[in-house]
């Protein structure tokens, strides 16, 4: 069986007994064996297509009309952030599936400087590194090389950029969001670690969130997400958090996962309807979680 078929395809949750199980007995070897292969391998390489000043991307962009020629149409853009795992395959899948259903232009940006792993104790050192730990960047230049490069595109409205991510990349699309206001047009986290002060949230100004979690989510309590769905609230941010009943962490495991229904289908779908509202200019519904 090779590497790719025995390891994970999303980080799954992990409880404080195992995490401090891997430290002392896993960690170390397997994350230097895993730095030692990523090394060697081209993994984000094989996956990007275009660079924005040293930040590697996969884009993708809706199918040509049939003999159509002339100005480019400006249509609307969207950047999908990877997980804490780095930059995928699944990423650049979820990218052309959203270019070719929603006629956006979508980007999957590495913010891992090239770093990517399928194996779960490495993602936990990536997390501390790009994440985590104080002073951590969350990637949020990376994101804005990503934006700066969409709109420099002849075919990208640069006022219709939304930012997403996944895990590690929802909580860098709000960050993102609250570093560069205006710039996005709207959010979407997807089980992201969301803004945890409020004055943090105010700087989202009135840029629309949509904001995506399990109910059994452990990395983000009830407690934690109604103090943001306050924030947003207070500062006046358009808003809307869905949860979904039952799920924890990381529920759409896959690309193809968001064509099998479930949380991950209706997700999928919800983002979608938020893209069409945003391009659109319609007002976002606010609802209870």
């Amino acid at each position: 069986m090779s590497r790719r078929a025995r390891l994970p395809a999303a980080l799954p949750e992990f409880g404080p007994a195992v995490a401090a199980a891997a430290l002392v007995l896993g960690l170390p070897a397997s994350v230097l064996i895993d730095e030692a292969l990523d090394t060697a391998s081209p993994r984000v390489n094989s996956i990007a297509n275009e660079n924005a000043k040293g930040v590697r991307m996969f884009v993708a962009r809706p199918p040509a009309p049939a003999g159509g020629s002339g100005a480019p149409t400006k249509r609307p853009a969207v950047i999908l952030i990877h997980q804490i795992l780095g930059l995928q395959r699944r990423e650049a899948d979820l990218a052309a599936a959203l270019a070719a259903q929603e006629d956006v232009v979508a980007v999957a940006p590495d913010c891992f400087q090239g770093q990517s792993t399928l194996w779960p104790f490495r993602a936990i050192t990536l997390g501390f590194r790009y994440a985590l730990r104080d002073g951590a960047s969350w990637g949020v230049e990376s994101v804005h090389e990503a934006v700066r490069w969409l709109k420099a595109q002849p075919d990208v409205d640069p006022d219709r950029i939304i930012v997403a991510g996944f895990c590690y990349g929802g909580g860098a699309a709000v960050r993102y969001a609250a570093a560069y206001p205006g710039e996005a047009a709207a959010v979407t986290i997807f089980y992201g670690r969301p803004l945890l002060e409020a004055s943090e949230v105010a700087k989202l100004g009135r840029t629309p969130v949509l904001g995506l979690y399990g109910t059994k989510d452990a990395q983000f309590p009830a407690s934690m997400l109604e103090k943001f769905k306050a924030d947003l609230t207070a500062s006046g941010v358009p808003h809307r958090l869905e949860m979904f009943e039952g799920e924890g962490h990381a529920f759409i495991k896959e690309a193809k996962s968001v064509e099998q229904g479930g949380a991950a289908g209706r997700a999928w779908e919800l983002f979608r309807a938020f893209i069409r509202d945003v391009a659109a200019g319609r007002t976002l519904s606010v609802e209870p979680m």
